[in-house]
């Protein structure tokens, strides 16, 4: 029994001090890519669709392999405690969105007017439970719908966690999730109106559940792993060949990124993404970037459009300066990268002075 204590405690010492810094990596680089895909397209330089949809269905796969990876050992062990896990998934999501949600709550009253609705829709995100109510409609800040899909997968994080332990049902269970996903997709894109017309219908738990679970068999089988198969170089050619690969799925009408080739394509994609990156053995000042753009991830994907906002809507008109639509392109551009490093800033911040520590004094109360 002791051996079996030990062997655990070992395991979860690990875990904590050496995090898969390819992930890291990816996630950063994904959230640069949204944080990007939004200024062009809100700054009217370009409209890079496929960047933008599979930059955030990346997220979904690197969570559920970040997650197996962490957890996969408590779940084969049956030692899981998903109330435990619930409340430090909550802690990782809910303090910096609940800081911002009321930062933009005076202009959300303002548009929407002080009524129940809103109330109702500010409880629903403080909670993250609005993934099972029209998440892209009831999301209180922009990107945030995604959030409110991810806490329905925390639900089914044991049970997916479950098939993957079962190998030779997994591969059936995903098979099925695959076609449930695809047909989603197809069925609301495909009907009348379109994408633009089925935002809100199309993103459901449905549209991305083969992504989570995808990911999760893609952490399992990178905890099983002990060497990486290819050298740092090659693995930076193979992400950088994907990436582009994703930019140049980009069609000209939002939503065909998803549809016939280019949606087989863009999926495929996301899980080379995840697992050739899994691979690369980082050090020195590579893995403090790697680490950097990590912490920085969820900062930066919730706080860019809140700067980008406050900044063109509020201190821009206070100045006189004309809207920065109408600017020179480079002067747009210029605005695009001096609005992402200030996200990215205020996200390292966030990090560092209030999300961890609230997280750390949990987990120190939790293992009391």
């Amino acid at each position: 029994m002791n051996f079996e204590i030990c062997a655990v405690l070992v395991e979860k010492i690990s875990k904590m001090t050496n995090r898969i810094l390819g992930w890291d990596l990816l996630r950063g680089l994904c959230a640069l890519a949204v944080g990007g895909y939004h200024l062009l397209m809100w700054l009217e330089i370009g409209h890079f669709h496929a960047v933008g949809s599979y930059g955030v269905y990346l997220f979904f796969v690197l969570s559920g392999a970040s997650l197996m990876y962490t957890y996969g050992t408590q779940l084969e062990r049956k030692g899981f405690d998903f109330k435990k896990f619930l409340l430090m998934r909550y802690l990782r999501l809910a303090p910096l969105y609940v800081v911002l949600m009321l930062l933009v709550l005076p202009w959300k009253i303002v548009k929407e007017g002080p009524t129940l609705a809103l109330l109702k829709k500010f409880l629903l995100n403080g909670f993250f439970i609005f993934g099972f109510f029209d998440p892209a409609a009831n999301s209180m800040l922009v990107g945030g719908w995604s959030l409110g899909i991810e806490a329905i997968y925390y639900l089914l994080f044991p049970l997916l966690g479950f098939w993957v332990l079962r190998n030779n049902w997994f591969f059936l269970a995903f098979f099925l999730s695959v076609l449930i996903q695809f047909w989603w997709i197809t069925e609301k894109i495909g009907s009348p109106g379109g994408y633009q017309d089925n935002i809100v219908a199309l993103h459901q738990p449905q549209a991305f559940v083969a992504y989570f679970f995808g990911g999760c068999f893609l952490g399992y089988l990178r905890y099983k792993e002990t060497e990486p198969l290819l050298s740092n170089r090659v693995i930076g050619l193979l992400v950088a060949c994907g990436f582009f690969a994703i930019a140049a799925l980009s069609p000209e009408k939002a939503g065909d990124e998803l549809l016939g080739v280019r949606g087989v394509a863009g999926f495929c994609v996301c899980f080379f993404l995840v697992w050739i990156i899994g691979g690369m053995k980082l050090q020195n000042k590579f893995a403090k970037t790697a680490e950097f753009l990590g912490d920085a991830t969820y900062g930066l994907y919730l706080i860019h459009p809140v700067v980008f906002f406050g900044v063109v809507l509020v201190i821009f008109p206070k100045m006189g300066w004309a809207d920065p639509v109408l600017w020179t392109q480079g002067s747009r551009l210029g605005l695009v990268f001096l609005i992402l490093i200030i996200a990215a800033v205020l996200a390292l911040l966030s990090e560092k002075f209030f999300e961890k520590p609230i997280r750390n004094k949990a987990k120190l109360l939790l293992n009391k």
